[in-house]
């Protein structure tokens, strides 16, 4: 059985996700790495202490090429280990109008870079961002494994649909990013209850979802959207930018709007009030766990 050795932050469900995933098939140790960059010094300590787990592994499994990873690609490069470095996107995005990306730092985007030139593999979740890190670190070695939801989400019975808008984000920190100021600009402009999905609890999250019309995502760059899948999942109607892998999510399941323009993006909501969800929720199906365990098990062969 191959033995993995495994870190990334365990609060995180997608990579929480993953990490009951590789355990299905495989013996995995788990180191979870810090939240806060005031942790990081301890963090380092315990990779070190870690060091023996490490060097009896078959491969180092690391989620995001930042900092936490850099003290375990080089442990891994001194004993010959394959690593495994799954990108979010933050670490090589550029963008200065909503200070988001390492590669605005000269620091964290050097070790950002070296990260992921010096990894075994390199996994995107889309294929938006194959050339950006391409063009950025011609050297990389990319895969592109897209993240999965529960697909069984495509098959449970909804109540009758609401006249309801919804987005999602994990905290205030990421309202730029994830295009919170332009969504509540558009709920001034519809007719509808619109509603921002942030710390629910998983039920109640999942409540919205399933009760809700039309789900917006208007985020200024995405690498994935696991949110996205899932309300697709339940049956919503997508309303989209055309920024990183959204486009590529949606297919023709919904509408794709140009990025902050909130005069077309309200037309297409008021367009999507009257489409049919049964299509995203087919699309949403193509992300499920057993294409992800099956593209993992195809990369772990070929590393080894």
């Amino acid at each position: 059985m191959t033995k993995i050795f495994f870190s990334g932050n365990m609060q995180s469900p997608f990579i929480q996700g993953d990490a009951e995933l590789l355990k299905e098939d495989h013996e995995v140790f788990i180191l979870n790495s810090p939240a806060r960059p005031l942790q990081f010094p301890l963090f380092i300590f315990k990779c070190f202490q870690q060091v023996l787990n490490i060097r009896n592994s078959d491969i180092v499994w690391i989620w995001f090429a930042d900092y936490p990873a850099l003290p375990l690609v080089i442990i891994s490069k001194i004993f010959n280990i394959p690593t495994v470095v799954n990108v979010g996107g933050f670490e090589v995005s550029k963008i200065p109008e909503i200070n988001y990306g390492n590669q605005l730092k000269p620091t964290r985007g050097f070790v950002s870079r070296w990260i992921i030139r010096n990894a075994t593999r390199v996994i995107i979740p889309s294929p938006c961002y194959e050339e950006k890190i391409k063009n950025l670190i011609p050297q990389a070695n990319v895969v592109m494994i897209p993240n999965f939801i529960d697909a069984s989400m495509c098959d449970i019975k909804l109540p009758q649909k609401e006249n309801l808008v919804v987005t999602a984000v994990c905290s205030k920190h990421a309202y730029a990013y994830k295009g919170i100021p332009i969504f509540k600009r558009v709920s001034g402009m519809i007719p509808y209850e619109s509603k921002i999905l942030e710390n629910l609890q998983r039920e109640e999250y999942e409540d919205n979802l399933k009760r809700a019309k039309v789900y917006c995502q208007l985020s200024r760059d995405e690498t994935f959207g696991i949110s996205l899948v899932e309300a697709m999942a339940c049956g919503c109607v997508p309303v989209v930018n055309d920024k990183g892998a959204l486009p590529w999510i949606v297919g023709d399941s919904g509408i794709i709007v140009p990025y902050g323009n909130a005069w077309v993006t309200t037309a297409s909501i008021l367009e999507a009030m009257d489409m049919d969800g049964s299509k995203a929720r087919e699309r949403a199906r193509c992300f499920n766990r057993e294409k992800k365990q099956e593209a993992i098990g195809h990369l772990i062969g070929s590393i080894l």
